[in-house]
């Protein structure tokens, strides 16, 4: 990883770009949804009937993601929507804006587009149970990091390890028998639908019944397809920083969490 100086209006720049991107990714996941095109954007078909539930309900609150953008021309990479690294990292790099952004992105969750004021009228004990692999630090750093956001939002909070997560047809519970409105899994969609698909379709039936809300919700894979940015070029066809590239020495990562909210390392691509 490395370090690089941009100036005031480059960095303005990738917010502004970033904000706009995002809600071209909504505009981009509304079309293949309503032109069933799940295949032809590399997610797989037992994904589908969950995106569509999580994606029609506002109350699949979208957390954070991270858009990484080429150093040199400023186009567009990729979403990393649903398990963005790095996050500790960068949230100290950024000072407090990340931590801030995303701490009142969880009381979004309760809000929704009102007023954050009204959350503590609103929330009514509802808990988050936050997960990662034992075996991922990083990973693990990153959901104790969002759940200590979470308690300073005012949320009710708990963790696990993956492997210490129990499912039932009543919902999600930790090893204590703790049952859970919201789960912050930290494992993405992806790998989920390929590696444990009786889990994914125990995961559909709980949100289908309304007994559980999963963090970051599973329309998060949709925008990290393989297909979605041929969709967006498809959609956007003026738009400059969707440009076809190839490969860049370094990538810029910018945070988002209902708005861009901190630029946070430069890697190679």
């Amino acid at each position: 990883m490395a370090n690089i100086n941009l100036s005031p209006s480059q960095e303005q720049e990738l917010y502004d770009i970033s904000d706009e991107l995002y809600d071209m990714y909504i505009e981009a996941a509304d079309y293949i949804i309503e032109n069933d095109l799940f295949f032809e954007v590399g997610v797989g078909f037992n994904l589908a009937e969950l995106i569509k539930k999580s994606w029609e309900n506002d109350v699949h609150w979208h957390i954070y993601g991270a858009f990484e953008f080429y150093s040199d021309t400023l186009a567009l990479h990729k979403f990393n929507a649903d398990t963005p690294t790095f996050l500790s990292q960068a949230a100290e790099e950024s000072g407090n804006e990340i931590k801030e952004k995303i701490r009142d992105n969880f009381k979004r969750l309760i809000t929704l587009d009102d007023s954050l004021n009204l959350f503590e009228e609103r929330y009514d004990g509802w808990s988050i149970l936050f997960s990662a692999p034992r075996d991922d630090q990083q990973k693990i750093e990153n959901s104790k990091l969002l759940q200590t956001l979470a308690q300073e939002a005012g949320f009710e909070t708990g963790f696990s390890y993956l492997d210490e997560v129990v499912f039932s047809e009543d919902g999600i519970f930790d090893s204590e028998e703790n049952q859970y409105e919201y789960w912050f899994k930290n494992y993405s969609w992806n790998e989920m639908a390929s590696q444990e698909p009786e889990l994914l379709t125990t995961l559909t039936s709980l949100i289908k019944e309304q007994k559980v809300i999963i963090l970051n919700p599973a329309y998060t894979a949709l925008f990290e397809s393989d297909g979605i940015i041929d969709i967006l070029r498809k959609l956007y066809p003026d738009t400059p920083y969707l440009k076809k590239q190839e490969k860049s020495d370094t990538l810029i990562n910018i945070f988002f969490a209902y708005e861009a909210c901190g630029l946070s390392y430069v890697s190679e691509a």
